[in-house]
């Protein structure tokens, strides 16, 4: 009984034209558009700027410092080699403000014993990185004034000019680099999409409700459990069809490397969608009508997705306060860290995280499915 209902889920998928339009076509079309419409948001060929366009650097001076002749020759030779700029300033706060918001890459202190230096609290972007290893690496190496006088500008920019080759040209940045536009929304892009399955899940629950074929279900040989996990492997089967959809498109076409992670991603991705076809059928369960079981998954997959980067790139978000509190409770933002961390080379606890807050996710929704049978006696008495 448990494979017939299947095949009728199956069968009636096949026969809704627009709804296999949106689930298998919509997300290649939309995969490639933002990969290409939306390249120049990720990463370009000078990382810190091209043209007229710069990074900015805040720094403030000691005077009584014997290391501030050592910033200024540092400055000098930054400018000359790359697209920073540095800018002098006299409020802490407010140069710690504009590198938390990713609007300047950091903020040099110079003091009587050296330098401080303070990168954003809510995570380094890949040129962040880049300048801070540029600096400890020239500038914060030196011992002493003296030292540092040896060099004049044009041995700073020199010195700059070949840090800056080995970390970005050499993509040898202890084996990190950034992550593409299309990799980035490749598998940004096929998290929204297999949200969505949560609709058309819970569309299709509280139809058989309206339709009173839960009713029926008492009737026959299947139980309310049969029909609930039917309807969540037909999600399961859909997740399934859109990963591997996406998997040959994006590795054929848009020549993204899934690469040694491909099982670790095909996992996250899974999990990801049975927690979206359970939370669809469990809303489609507590929907009182129609327009209330598409308006809450519809806000829930909203929010979900804008807060983790499927709208705009993620770090955008992470720049604007409070929102970027919000982030760790989407499940899509550590399915992009996780993928993130791992095309690039970084070490991180997202990928354990990515699969465990869906999970847990699920067990709140089995939690508020038993209860819900509970107090209604079944679904049959809707």
């Amino acid at each position: 009984m448990f494979f017939a209902i299947v095949k009728k889920e199956m069968k009636q998928l096949l026969m809704a034209k627009k709804t296999l339009i949106f689930l298998f076509i919509f997300p290649i079309v939309l995969i490639t558009t933002l990969s290409v419409g939306l390249k120049n948001m990720m990463t370009s060929g000078d990382i810190f700027g091209t043209g007229n366009e710069y990074s900015k650097v805040y720094y403030m001076q000691n005077k009584d410092s014997k290391y501030n002749q050592g910033i200024l020759d540092f400055k000098q030779g930054v400018e000359g080699a790359v697209n920073i700029k540095f800018e002098e300033t006299s409020s802490v706060d407010k140069a710690k403000e504009e590198v938390d918001k990713y609007d300047a890459l950091a903020y040099i202190e110079v003091t009587d014993v050296g330098y401080k230096f303070y990168s954003s609290k809510n995570g380094e972007k890949m040129k962040g990185k880049i300048f801070e290893s540029i600096f400890k690496s020239i500038l914060n190496e030196y011992a002493s004034y003296e030292t540092i006088a040896k060099y004049n500008p044009k041995a700073f920019t020199n010195l700059v000019k070949n840090k800056y080759d080995d970390y970005v040209v050499k993509k040898d940045i202890s084996g990190v680099r950034d992550i593409t536009s299309s990799e980035y929304y490749t598998f940004t892009e096929l998290s929204l999409i297999i949200l969505y399955i949560a609709s058309i899940i819970g569309d299709s629950v509280y139809k058989e409700k309206w339709l009173k074929t839960t009713n029926r279900i008492k009737l026959s040989k299947a139980n309310e459990s049969t029909f609930i996990l039917a309807k969540i492997f037909t999600g399961i089967i859909i997740s399934i069809l859109q990963i591997l959809i996406v998997y040959a498109y994006s590795s054929v076409v848009l020549e993204v490397n899934w690469g040694e992670n491909t099982l670790k991603f095909i996992a996250m991705f899974l999990v990801f969608g049975i927690f979206a076809s359970v939370l669809g059928v469990v809303l489609g369960i507590i929907a009182e009508n129609f327009d209330t079981v598409s308006g809450i998954l519809n806000f829930v997959t909203i929010v979900i997705c804008f807060l983790g980067g499927c709208y705009v790139p993620l770090h955008m978000i992470i720049g604007i306060s409070p929102i970027n509190k919000l982030v760790y409770f989407s499940p899509i933002y550590w399915i992009n860290t996780a993928v993130s961390s791992m095309l690039c080379g970084i070490e991180s606890n997202a990928f354990m995280i990515a699969l465990g807050l869906p999970i847990a996710l699920l067990a709140i929704c089995f939690l508020v499915f038993i209860g819900i049978l509970k107090n209604k006696g079944g679904l049959a008495n809707d």
